[in-house]
């Protein structure tokens, strides 16, 4: 899914963006008026022969959540800075740091278990509630998911898509799974020890397993 280069990333995550309800214009294009990310229009230019971001790629975003935002290029390995506190503003997609967030090992991680048949999604609804009705919608009473709500996205990473405080993933399926794949992210996991308690990610230097 997540191609070579990080033009080919970055081309995968405008068009998810995309398919989610975002509009994709060029600087010297006009919105819509819904959520609606602007790149340059000579995006050619900020990649090498090879396809890798020689610097960082610009862009703004006026209304839409942010968190939609980081979560969908973390979806691809990269990090976007921008103002999650924001109705509108300026980002970057930062060169040479693909994967290399917090955000990033996480939702890398989520990939492992998406393999593994759960659903596994970032910043996945607004609410917990809705998320569970979305998951119950997908695959019935019995679906195996993992994931966390917006408002847990904007209380817990900071604008570059590192952890500050912890990341409660609600959860149904084999809990053991879900933790060994969380475990490849190199951060502190705490393990619910009984149905209906959540999972929590938590900063380096923070929590017990």
């Amino acid at each position: 899914m997540i191609g070579e280069s990080e033009q080919d990333r970055i081309e995968g995550a405008i068009r998810r963006l995309r398919s989610s309800g975002w509009t994709i214009v060029t600087e010297r294009e006009i919105s819509d008026g819904r959520p609606t990310l602007s790149i340059p229009a000579e995006i050619d230019d900020y990649f090498d022969d090879r396809g890798f971001l020689v610097r960082d790629l610009p862009f703004r975003w006026t209304r839409g959540m942010t968190s939609r935002i980081q979560s969908g290029f973390a979806r691809f390995g990269l990090c976007a800075l921008l103002d999650l506190g924001a109705d509108e503003g300026d980002g970057r997609v930062l060169a040479a740091r693909s994967g290399q967030s917090d955000l990033c090992r996480i939702v890398k991680a989520f990939a492992t278990l998406e393999g593994l048949g759960y659903i596994a999604e970032p910043d996945f609804s607004y609410t917990s509630s809705s998320g569970w009705s979305d998951v119950h919608g997908r695959q019935g009473e019995n679906a195996q998911a993992v994931f966390w709500n917006s408002q847990a996205h904007l209380d817990c990473f900071n604008d570059e898509g590192m952890l500050i405080d912890d990341l409660a993933l609600q959860w149904s399926g084999d809990s053991e799974t879900i933790a060994a794949a969380l475990r490849e992210t190199g951060l502190v996991i705490e393990i619910p020890e009984v149905p209906g308690m959540v999972f929590y990610v938590c900063p380096e230097g923070e929590g017990a397993e």
